[in-house]
């Protein structure tokens, strides 16, 4: 045959060279028709080449019009290898593609070193090859030892599952694939491949190809026998322990790449991450002792290799977990504002965390004397009754953990006995135990206990959670004491600021009630009913924007002015345009919204001026409604023309007036609330004011926690 060649780069460019080499050849030897798929065919050809061969890559081409022969050569001895057929494996469809287009291919081997993969591609109408090539005979019998390589080493890896060996292999070629791609990207100017990454790229295509290969060769054989396993046995040089440790670091540096999505989409999945670090570290360790001149250390199995790599990942998924419940535990401690709180989240946690059947938090009660119990998990009635009984001086765990402050781990049934014998009649179910104390400072504020029905032996790990949850404990417990101690005096200090028990004036009934936001601290809201002679009396309920401390000093001075001015004159927009003035002068930057009512019990006439605040609702004969008054602005946001709406009260009818908390819900609107208030008060006319209050409270509480200060005062006409 005419024979035409032409050497090719060692870079990507050589693909394509390479086949607009051979398309111009078929076409200028008359084969036009196949000169499209011959072009493929050496494409596949160079492709397989440039990634499993070694430079110098040659491509030639001979025949005429009816057949025409393209061969790839490369100086890597080692034949090519027909892939298992895969839908996920992104590489190793060359051949099969080759084989599809062409009448036949083999591959021989150059005498000079290295090999030729070729195939013929007949024109339409021209007849085949006579000779048929049995490729599978072929490869089977391809010997790759490596006439000028040094002294090699058998390493015997033992069986491996079949399936698993070929899943991780493709894997691999499908790193290799990307990585070339990722480094043709740099060689054709599209994006610059640092120097780092250009390593690392060629440790994973280049390093450690002999052993790989080896691999892939034995797992196919063993599928195409149909094996469930393949025994493992490869011949290796020295320097393959080297490449393999590079291998291996370049493909776990890939995966970082991958999980980073800087580079990689293909990060390897456990369970061939965890078969690449056992093969490839057996490799290295046995060629390393074989080249010492010491015999070969037996590899550890795949299955006892995989035995210990679970029990680590358990060991550290407790460890894990337990630092997850830590850091939930303390997410949810930031919340606690009592014992209870605190109790709920850090007995929940810990009898998780440590497979407890049970487990109570204890603190120092008021008398001094017995042990409170904020809160337990998995213990009956009986327990808790006796839990809620022991005494500080007990001899129980608890009770010794608090007043020693050393922590008592009891991990038998023998040694419960002999150190608490009172444990028998008290918790005879429990086997083992723990109690440690919540130590703060210099001082001993609780203990948190965990009891566990078998034996139990506390490893290092657990005794240092155990002691870790009890020092967040015993730090939330001091917050929420302080926490605790303030709210009281804030409480104290607000209610001595409101008026303790409404006034009885002749002709009125008066009923009041105040409730800081969610009970927790102190607030902004306020009432108040002044007395201005034997037949008027002034009422009023305010709220202060914001809450807390700062939120109750300001409603302590508003009550006040507005108090002095009423003492003065009590007509309403008179009172108005003092506070507003006081507002003005003093360059207050509260926002306070006042209802304010003048009632005239010799003409059963109510006077009304609103600050922003919510109408007032009146209950009579008719039923119940809002009073249409005319809400203005709050006290802060000054606009002038202030007014004042009057409106009748005859005896049994009563204006009740309440603050946003009271009706407001999330992802409601104010109205509907109101709405629901006024249809529940819709034949409550002729109730006193006491029912009154107490109805509306409960009406408007029903389903719903209060996140505000909820006030409401109700004036009866009598």
């Amino acid at each position: 045959m005419n024979r035409t060649c032409q050497a090719v780069g060692d870079d990507v460019e050589a693909i394509r060279v390479g086949r607009h080499f051979v398309r111009d050849q078929v076409i200028a030897r008359g084969a036009t028709a196949t000169a499209d798929d011959a072009a493929l065919v050496a494409a596949e050809l160079l492709a397989n080449a440039h990634q499993h061969g070694i430079p110098p890559v040659t491509v030639c081409v001979a025949g005429g019009a009816d057949l025409v022969r393209i061969e790839v050569t490369d100086t890597n001895p080692r034949s090519p290898v027909r892939p298992a057929e895969s839908a996920t494996n992104m590489t190793g469809r060359g051949l099969a593609l080759v084989e599809a287009i062409s009448a036949r291919w083999g591959v021989e081997r150059v005498p000079a070193g290295g090999k030729t993969v070729w195939a013929e591609v007949v024109s339409p109408g021209a007849p085949a090859p006579d000779e048929p090539i049995d490729v599978d005979a072929l490869l089977a019998a391809w010997d790759d030892d490596v006439p000028f390589a040094p002294e090699r080493f058998t390493v015997v890896l033992g069986d491996v599952p079949t399936d698993l060996l070929i899943e991780a292999k493709a894997h691999v070629d499908n790193v290799v694939r990307e990585f070339q791609l990722a480094a043709t990207s740099g060689e054709t100017g599209n994006a610059e491949v640092p120097k780092h990454l250009a390593d690392l790229i060629e440790s994973v295509v280049t390093g450690f190809s002999e052993a790989r290969d080896a691999i892939k060769r034995q797992a196919l054989a063993a599928a195409g026998r149909g094996d469930p396993r393949t025994r493992l046995t490869l011949n290796l040089p020295l320097s393959a322990a080297e490449a393999g440790e590079a291998y291996l670091k370049a493909l776990d540096e890939a995966d970082e790449y991958s999980r980073a999505v800087r580079l990689l989409t293909l990060e390897t999945p456990p369970e061939h991450r965890l078969f690449r670090h056992w093969y490839v570290e057996a490799v290295t360790t046995q060629l390393r002792q074989l080249a010492s001149g010491l015999p070969a250390q037996p590899a550890l199995g795949f299955e006892e290799r995989l035995v210990v790599e679970i029990r680590r990942l358990s060991d550290a998924q407790r460890v894990s977990d337990r630092a997850a419940r830590l850091q939930r535990a303390t997410a949810a401690l930031a919340r606690a504002r009592t014992p209870e709180d605190v109790a709920a989240v850090v007995v929940s946690e810990g009898v998780a965390a440590l497979g407890a059947s049970g487990g109570g938090l204890l603190v120092p009660a008021g008398d001094g004397v017995h042990l409170a119990l904020p809160g337990v998990v998995g213990y009956g009635v009986q327990l808790i009754d006796a839990l809620r009984e022991e005494r500080m001086d007990a001899p129980l765990p608890a009770a010794t953990a608090l007043r020693t402050g050393e922590a008592v781990w009891l991990e038998s049934r023998e040694e419960r006995d002999a150190r608490f014998p009172a444990l028998r009649g008290f918790e005879g179910s429990t086997i083992s135990m723990c109690a440690v104390p919540l130590i703060v400072g210099d001082r001993s504020i609780g203990a948190l206990r965990f009891s566990f029905s078998t034996r139990k032996l506390f490893d290092d790990d657990e005794r240092s959670f155990v002691m870790a949850l009890a020092a967040l404990t015993g730090q939330t417990l001091q917050r929420t004491e302080v926490y605790q101690a303030e709210r009281r005096a804030a409480l104290e200090l607000q209610r001595a600021l409101l008026p303790r028990d409404p006034q009885s004036i002749p002709g009125w009934e008066i009923a009041t009630y105040y409730s800081p936001a969610g009970d927790q601290e102190a607030g902004g809201d306020f009432y108040d009913v002044l007395p201005i002679s034997e037949n008027r009396v002034v009422a009023v309920i305010g709220d202060v924007m914001g809450r807390g401390v700062e939120a109750a000093a300001a409603m302590a001075q508003i009550r006040s002015t507005i108090r002095a001015y009423a003492i003065a004159d009590p007509d309403p927009v008179k009172v108005f345009e003092a506070v507003d003035n006081f507002f003005d002068r003093l360059e207050l930057d509260q926002l306070v919204t006042v209802l304010y009512v003048v009632a005239d019990s010799d003409q059963d006439i109510v006077h009304i001026a609103n600050a922003g605040h919510l109408s007032p609702l009146l209950v009579d004969e008719a039923g119940c409604r809002e009073i249409p008054t005319s809400a203005g602005t709050p006290f802060g946001v000054t606009l002038p023309g202030r007014q004042v709406v009057s409106v009748t009260l005859p005896p049994g009818a009563a204006l009740v007036g309440i603050t946003d908390g009271l009706v407001e819900r999330r992802g409601e609107d104010i109205d509907e609330g109101i709405a629901r208030l006024v249809d529940s008060l819709s034949g409550a006319f002729g109730w006193d004011a006491e029912t009154l209050l107490h109805h509306v409270t409960r009406v408007a509480a029903a389903d719903r926690a209060h996140d505000d200060d909820v006030t409401v005062l109700v004036l009866r006409r009598v």
